[in-house]
């Protein structure tokens, strides 16, 4: 498998792979020595560094991509495109007994995830099921589906401790938590909390449309019938001023 060195940033992974590239049959690894096989096409060394360049490439505040703008059914065949032994056939990413996705793979199954169209699956053991899918812990639109899954995700986080305390450590000091779903616990825009048996009420009560307040007319001095006094009323009878 060819490595385009002209994308990879420096440092040592590229070095590795500069190192390890393929002899002139292509059929080893010129650095190492390794025999390439169909399911393993690329040496130990070559596949560790990928793997970490992957790592670091999808990080939460990296994974900023353009698979928002596609259906969720583009995103289901495109899922099962990702998919192999020993390695992705998409994009040839190697897997290891740790990592049974390739990049591409995690970021579409993150998508979905956030779209309430697939299992909330936890990224990292040392993230929370949350991370990288914090758009699905907002609380927008009117449907209490999406919110409920979100606290129910929370409740078997296994870093709900941690959250809860510091969410508590935010209230105390007075910060408003405004349209969101921190430690299992929906806030509205205005920083109110609304339990777990009271979210479909709180839906409904989003999706009724807003009532316009009719404000009365008020008439003006001009607008109000002129009163004629008595002594105009008399004038109009002849005979009535003698």
């Amino acid at each position: 498998m060819e490595i385009d060195d002209t994308r990879l940033a420096d440092g040592p992974h590229r070095e590795i792979l500069l190192r390890h590239r393929p002899n002139q049959d292509g059929t080893a690894c010129s650095g190492c020595g390794f025999a390439y096989a169909e399911i393993s096409p690329l040496c130990p060394h070559v596949a560790d560094a990928l793997r970490e360049m992957a790592a670091i490439d999808t990080r939460p505040q990296k994974q900023k991509s353009s698979l928002g703008g596609y259906s969720t059914s583009r995103l289901r065949v495109m899922a099962r495109e990702h998919v192999g032994k020993g390695r992705c056939r998409r994009c040839g990413f190697v897997y290891s007994g740790r990592v049974r996705l390739c990049p591409t793979a995690r970021r579409i199954a993150a998508e979905l995830e956030s779209r309430s169209k697939a299992p909330v699956t936890q990224p990292r053991a040392d993230q929370g099921l949350c991370a990288g899918k914090g758009s699905a812990w907002n609380v927008t639109g009117h449907e209490a589906a999406p919110w409920k899954r979100a606290m129910a995700a929370c409740s078997i986080c296994p870093l709900l401790t941690q959250c809860e305390a510091e969410l508590e450590s935010r209230l105390a000091a007075g910060a408003k938590i405004s349209e969101q779903i921190i430690a299992g616990r929906l806030f509205t825009v205005r920083g109110a909390e609304v339990t777990a048996p009271n979210v479909d009420e709180f839906a409904d009560r989003r999706g009724r449309p807003k009532k316009k307040r009719t404000r009365p007319t008020r008439r003006t001095a001009a607008q109000a019938p002129a009163v004629p006094t008595v002594g105009r009323q008399l004038a109009l009878f002849e005979g009535a001023a003698a």
